[in-house]
């Protein structure tokens, strides 16, 4: 068994991987506000190895502390020296995030190719890893929660809200146009990005594959084919270790 830990911007995901399967997932502040919830997750499971993908660099040293103190003798990094399953095509890999290049390892060996990962997290993220060329790029947007966080911080009459689902077309409130703008305008944002993907790549067929916390949220209902994974990343994270012993 491998410890996964997947470290975002806001919080941390944690799994235990083996046999190509994730299991005992939880969440935790990234900032590590929970150390006693980490150590005691690491307890259950006595991992000999634990592989990071971390997009936070201001943290990386506290969670190697914390996961030294916990006798984790081996623990990978990952970053674009790793094995992935599947090439780069990149003017700058170093530049490419450590939980996109474990979304590539997952979607290589588990989506098929060509795909496109679309991560509905803190921001939303489309990696793209064609069929001979590996991981070529992606699309950065702003995630859900920065969308109403911006609409509520930059306008002074307009409330801060939570994605709740309207079945109307037409706001007739505030809080109801800013949810019917978020819901409709993310699901266009979406099909216009992976069209143009799509076109670029010059394929017939596109593998689409989703993850993060608020996938199911955008997609239930929206028309759009994608399989929906919610653990992913966490699955790359594993598949990565099994690349790199």
């Amino acid at each position: 068994m491998v410890g996964g830990i997947d470290i975002g911007n806001t919080s941390a995901s944690l799994g235990w991987y083996g046999g190509e399967r994730v299991r005992r997932v939880v969440r935790t502040p990234s900032d590590l506000s929970d150390a006693v919830g980490v150590r005691s997750w690491l307890d259950e499971v006595r991992v000999e190895r634990v592989v990071v993908a971390s997009v936070v660099p201001g943290v990386r040293a506290r969670w190697a502390e914390l996961l030294r103190a916990s006798g984790v003798g081996d623990v990978l990094w990952v970053d674009d020296g790793c094995e992935l399953g599947v090439g780069i095509d990149y003017p700058k890999p170093g530049q490419i995030g450590a939980d996109r290049l474990a979304n590539a390892a997952a979607a290589a060996r588990w989506v098929g190719l060509p795909a496109v990962v679309c991560d509905f997290g803190t921001a939303l993220t489309f990696d793209v890893i064609a069929r001979e060329r590996g991981y070529v790029g992606g699309v950065i947007c702003p995630g859900l929660p920065l969308m109403f966080d911006y609409l509520a911080e930059k306008t002074a009459l307009l409330p801060r809200l939570k994605p709740v689902r309207s079945s109307a077309a037409i706001g007739r409130s505030t809080e109801q146009a800013m949810r019917i703008g978020a819901e409709r305008g993310y699901r266009g944002m979406v099909r216009e990005i992976l069209g143009e993907i799509k076109r670029e790549l010059g394929v017939r067929r596109l593998h689409v594959c989703a993850t993060g916390g608020h996938a199911a949220w955008v997609l239930r209902e929206s028309g759009l084919e994608m399989r929906v994974e919610k653990h992913l990343t966490l699955l790359g994270i594993g598949r990565i270790s099994d690349l790199n012993g």
